[in-house]
């Protein structure tokens, strides 16, 4: 049996504080000046190794009061642990008393994560094997344009180069000022965006949770009018959607959710009370691998499909591998702060033609990019 023998948390780079220099022409003349490197978890970011006798399993990065839980809470338990024994994993001792809410699950889902990279290692399989096997060798992506202005005259020409790069979809932000000003201002800044993406072209919107119910209620006859398929978050709460089903329904406009909820008993009652069209998880947020899983098929069953975000490209794209496209038709890329996340590896993944191939070597994603001249902050031996 090979077991945890050491867990070392490694401090990292921050973000880079620029745009990425290869963007596409139409997608830089557009974006925004990126706002990570303001956020906490950006500037102070830390990766996560779990050490056994041959090799090592990796996971992050991860904010700052993330790797406190990790090296305070989870780390000690992990000692003696066979990363292969997943079910297992859960009920290993934890020390201290924070065990809910949104930095324990996300401290939760790393050692889940990093347990996964370092078994698949250890067996000499990809990750999607361990998890039942994959069932295609490609995955589409959609173009998350979060990054990017969309009142910007240069925007059309941004969907325009989204659909004909042959992205699966496209998802633009609502800003709050649109919300603020109504219907006939968002019509005014989706229009062009809607025709230049094509009539055949997945066209979906962030509301980013800026929208009151009864401002949400009169955005979506504009939504359903520029065939909008999908309207994430348009509310800040779950509970708005059960006064928003009706009118997004009437107006052909599908529902999307669930990033947030960390619990598989709160995905659960999401998916349940049959008031989303579209689920979203975040693995790296709810609790790893397994949980998503479940969430995912549980989902399914329903009906629902489900467009995994984006924070960890590697953990969706092996959960994708082993589902189906009815099951989960795509996975989130951002345009703008992807580029930036795959710096932290050793080797960057990178779309082609809107697709990213099943994953085929050991390992949940490549290691860290760690500098040589860097120590560990924390060892737990």
């Amino acid at each position: 049996m090979e077991s945890i023998r050491k867990v070392r948390i490694w401090p990292l780079p921050s973000q880079p504080p620029d745009l990425p220099p290869d963007l596409s022409n139409p997608i830089a003349a557009c974006a925004l000046t990126p706002a990570g490197p303001a956020w906490p978890e950006h500037r102070h970011r830390f990766v996560l190794e779990l050490v056994a006798a041959q090799t090592s399993g990796w996971s992050g990065p991860v904010s700052e009061t993330v790797a406190l839980i990790l090296a305070g809470e989870l780390a000690p338990g992990l000692l003696g642990h066979d990363p292969t024994q997943h079910r297992a994993l859960a009920h290993r001792p934890a020390l201290g008393r924070h065990r809910h809410g949104a930095h324990a699950s996300q401290a939760a889902s790393a050692v889940e994560m990093a347990c996964w990279d370092l078994a698949s290692r250890l067996v000499g399989e990809p990750v999607p094997a361990l998890l039942g096997g994959p069932v295609r060798s490609q995955v589409p992506l959609y173009a998350s344009a979060l990054g990017l202005d969309p009142a910007h005259p240069a925007a059309p020409e941004a969907a325009a180069w989204i659909s004909q790069e042959g992205w699966w979809g496209q998802k633009w932000p609502l800003p709050r000022n649109l919300v603020d000003e109504g219907p006939a201002a968002l019509a005014a800044v989706l229009a062009p965006l809607r025709e230049a993406a094509g009539t055949q072209a997945r066209f979906m919107i962030d509301g980013l949770g800026r929208c009151r119910v009864d401002q949400a209620k009169r955005l979506l006859p504009v939504l359903g009018d520029l065939d909008v398929a999908v309207a994430e978050d348009l509310t800040p709460h779950t509970a708005d959607l059960a006064r928003l089903h009706g009118a997004a329904d009437h107006w052909g406009v599908a529902l999307a959710g669930g990033e947030h909820t960390l619990t598989a008993r709160d995905q659960h009652a999401l998916l349940t009370n049959a008031l989303l069209d579209v689920f979203q998880l975040e693995p790296a947020w709810c609790g790893g691998l397994a949980t998503s899983l479940h969430a995912i098929d549980t989902a399914a069953a329903l009906g629902v499909p489900t467009l995994p975000h984006g924070d960890r490209v590697a953990a969706s794209l092996a959960l994708a591998s082993v589902c189906t496209a009815v099951a989960v038709p795509a996975l989130e890329w951002h345009l703008t702060l992807e580029p930036l996340r795959q710096h932290v590896f050793t080797e960057a993944l990178q779309p082609a033609d809107g697709t990213l191939p099943a994953p085929t070597c050991p390992g949940l994603s490549a290691p860290p990019a760690v500098p040589a001249s860097t120590a560990p902050q924390v060892v737990i031996a």
